[in-house]
């Protein structure tokens, strides 16, 4: 059983990991200009938890989809580079979709901001996607 103390702990040492590879941490824009996996999860989550029939559509079931693959891309990449990033992985990122499925369980958490910092780290998935092919035709 985790305890309140290592779980802390977890949240802690990915949000200092996050940094240090790009990823994000709750922000009205995303730090940086590259997409990151910790964005794009956080985005995935924001753009499904802030579409309901009330409040303005943040993302298309399209555009979630290639936030999905995204995510799977590049944390098969990250995962498969040592059996350390293996578990950090395997542990990290779960909690960070929960924590983020949480902050915006709420329908006060879906505002005008939210919804703009899931589109912005959609645009960066996409220009990461053409940066990526452009590198192989080359």
């Amino acid at each position: 059983m985790i305890t309140t103390w290592a779980r802390a702990s977890t949240v802690m040492l990915a949000l200092a990991f996050s940094s240090a590879f790009g990823f994000s941490a709750q922000a009205e824009r995303w730090p940086g200009t590259t997409a990151s996996i910790g964005g794009a999860i956080a985005a995935r989550v924001i753009a499904i938890k802030c579409s309901r029939p009330a409040l303005p559509s943040t993302l298309t079931r399209a555009e979630i989809a290639e936030l999905d693959t995204y995510i799977d891309e590049r944390q098969t990449a990250f995962m498969t580079g040592s059996k350390a990033n293996q578990r950090y992985g395997e542990s990290v990122f779960p909690i960070l979709a929960r924590d983020y499925d949480r902050l915006y369980s709420s329908p006060d958490a879906c505002d005008a901001a939210s919804r703009d910092m899931a589109k912005d780290m959609l645009a960066r998935v996409r220009a990461d996607k053409l940066e990526k092919q452009a590198e192989l035709k080359q």
